[in-house]
């Protein structure tokens, strides 16, 4: 068939078939084939599409039909594609629309007759030919032995609902990741909520996927997304967008795909080029065979999840976010939180300065402010008699070293509306040489105290929440059937293995032991050891801080003349971004609180009353390379198979990420 044009039959003429029946009159047009007709299931179709295409229709595909063509383009519903393909085989090569069966039995027997008859069979996998998808394979292939969370959504408008199977819209978002990384899944998971599925693949080399699939709202969403460690890819096939955001130093690049085909005219003409021996490189019958397998396995696996009743959820890490989390999950869950130390909260949530924040401190990352305005209400229904009000907070901007001038931070506060009056201290308390303004205003602390306090009130009310202190998280695998293994070290020294349906990873520093663990994709880090000191000055109730540079911060803390300090550059006795994503402080080597006094007191002038009561360290962990805009907002990662990671934000946040994490475990229930 090397110099022939074709003959090409096509057989069914549904709403897709038609689609396929026009585009091989623009083929035909071209001169790249010839249409012998069509075959359809009734004399009434038949009628229409003869009278509307002006071509041969029949209503049966005979011996004598086939012998008269080249090629068969199946396009029939997925259940009589078997019987179709067999019929047609010995005779001539077929092109088949996706799935090439509903089963994987019925594709090995399609195969098998392909390969007996000597005759091309090819799957119509079409997003192979859609031009997001043949730029996303040259942006990843550099990138397939990395670790990656993959999130796809082939969602249909509910109106269009004709009621076939969610698992034959599986294949589509399978078949993607199959052409990029050729990758079989290890796993999978599903779980349906009414006409929507939401399924949970992990692949070989550190690869997961969570895809949703169904007929929901308004819109056709045809997304998938691709987190790496160092790099965010957003791809929207509808639109034609790739946005890339580089993740070390925060820059956007969007491209425009485009195509001079149609991916279907596309896909169509590499059939024929593979019918004149001109092309290897198709979606064959074991490309078709093998999304078939998935798809029916996903199919056996769907009602895993849907008898359990209160389902176990493991929650590392006892800090401000780890118990709110527990106390949230454990109103319908069973709920264990292990915690390493012999109590709660002793790490980053106690080397704290206990500011509730109101958004001042990040005037260059809008994101965070909002998360923080956003959060304040459902922090301060639980904890508002931890909260201490009514003494003065001044914000100072420098006039030299600071990222935003004072014009800026103003232009900040009138825009996300927080409150201030523009006032400076007593020159005691700042140096106003050094300040071109400084702003007054009443944003409060916590009590830590009452905090931790309060927490545990809410911890006893909860018969479904356990807390094991002394008992350490070292390890974890997931099951073939979606159910989570955590290794743990008891407060005996005890290994054991303990099994959950959700976990919450709230380890703060240790954010990224957890995803080595899973194969999550690791996050790349900040971490900072960081010298906090307590001092005690002759002073009421005041909070100073020189913004956004020289950063020095003076706080209160709930005990009258007993403050904390911390200074941008001498509080941080090392700092470094792991390429392992897990911190290698062990242990202090150094102090710099003489340093720190000495250059605060630059700023304060009061600290040369300060008597050092006391000296605390921390591992703090942030995003890193975010220097550009300081941002701190709570992170909040869904690795797949019930998953998550929680990474900094403010304490202020930790009620409505709780609250977050509870919705989406309560739909995945439901």
């Amino acid at each position: 068939m090397k110099n022939k044009i074709p003959t090409i039959l096509l057989v069914g003429a549904g709403r897709f078939g038609e689609r396929h029946l026009e585009t091989l009159k623009m083929l035909e047009n071209k001169k790249k084939l010839s249409i012998a007709g069509a075959v359809v299931a009734t004399t009434k179709t038949q009628k229409r599409i003869a009278q509307k295409y002006n071509i041969p229709v029949w209503t049966e595909i005979t011996d004598e039909l086939l012998k008269q063509v080249d090629a068969v383009d199946i396009v029939t519903p997925p259940e009589t594609h078997f019987e179709i393909a067999m019929k047609c085989l010995p005779f001539v090569d077929v092109i088949i629309e996706k799935p090439i069966t509903t089963t994987k039995s019925e594709a090995k027997k399609i195969a098998i007759c392909a390969r007996k008859h000597k005759h091309i069979i090819m799957v119509g996998h079409i997003y192979r030919f859609h031009p997001v998808v043949k730029k996303l394979k040259s942006l990843l292939t550099p990138l397939k032995n990395e670790t990656v969370i993959i999130n796809g959504s082939f969602i249909n408008p509910k109106d269009s609902d004709n009621g076939r199977l969610i698992s034959m819209e599986i294949p589509h978002l399978f078949d993607i990741v199959d052409y990029i990384f050729n990758l079989v899944p290890t796993i999978i998971s599903i779980k349906s909520f009414g006409r929507v599925d939401v399924v949970n693949i992990k692949y070989p080399k550190s690869k997961h996927a969570v895809f949703k699939l169904g007929w929901e709202g308004a819109k056709k969403i045809r997304t998938i997304d691709f987190l790496f460690s160092k790099k965010e890819i957003k791809c929207d096939l509808v639109a034609n967008l790739i946005q890339i955001n580089n993740l070390e130093n925060g820059k956007t690049r969007t491209i425009t795909c485009s195509s001079e085909l149609s991916p279907l005219e596309e896909e169509l003409s590499i059939f024929l080029e593979v019918l004149k021996g001109k092309k290897n490189d198709y979606p064959n019958a074991k490309v078709g065979t093998r999304l078939v397998q998935i798809a029916e396995k996903a199919g056996l696996a769907k009602n895993q999840l849907q008898n359990i009743k209160k389902p176990k959820v493991a929650i590392i890490g006892a800090g401000i976010f780890g118990v709110n989390c527990a106390i949230e999950l454990g109103k319908f869950c069973d709920v264990t939180l292990f915690e390493r130390n012999n109590d709660i909260m002793l790490e980053a949530s106690f080397v704290n300065q206990y500011r509730h924040h109101w958004g001042y401190h990040y005037p260059r990352s809008d994101k965070t402010v909002q998360d923080i305005r956003g959060a304040i209400d459902d922090f301060e229904k639980i904890y508002n008699n931890a909260i201490v009000r009514e003494f003065p907070t001044y914000y100072s901007v420098a006039k030299s070293g600071s990222k935003t001038s004072a014009k800026e931070f103003l232009r900040f506060c009138n825009k996300h509306k927080l409150p201030f009056t523009t006032e400076y201290p007593d020159e005691k308390f700042l140096n106003r040489k050094k300040i071109s303004l400084s702003l007054k205003t009443f944003e409060p602390i916590y009590n830590y105290d009452l905090l931790k306090k309060i927490v545990y009130s809410h911890i006893k009310k909860s018969p479904n929440l356990k807390v094991k202190l002394s008992t350490e998280v070292v390890g974890g695998k997931i099951d073939k059937d979606g159910t989570k293994n955590l290794v743990v070290v008891d407060s005996k020294g005890n290994k054991h293995t303990e099994m959950f349906d959700y976990i919450i990873n709230t380890t703060y520093a240790n954010y990224n032991k957890f995803s080595k663990w899973f194969e999550f994709p690791i996050k790349p880090v900040r971490i900072d050891l960081v010298e906090a000191l307590i001092i005690k000055l002759p002073l009421p109730k005041i909070s100073l801080a020189v913004m956004d540079g020289p950063f020095t911060n003076l706080v209160p803390t709930s005990k009258d003349n007993i403050f904390t300090l911390v200074h941008i550059k001498e509080s941080i006795l090392e700092r470094y971004v792991p390429k392992s994503g897990i911190p290698h402080t062990k242990k202090r080597t150094k102090t710099m609180v003489n340093e720190t006094l000495q250059k605060s007191q630059e700023w304060f002038p009061i600290l040369g009353k300060a008597e050092v009561v006391d000296v605390r360290y921390v591992l703090r962990a942030v995003n890193a390379n975010r220097e550009h805009d300081d941002a701190r907002p709570s992170d909040v990662v869904y690795h797949g198979f019930g998953c998550w990671s929680i990474l900094g934000g403010k304490i202020v946040n930790c009620v409505s990420t709780a609250k977050k994490i509870a919705l989406e475990i309560k739909k995945q229930l439901s």
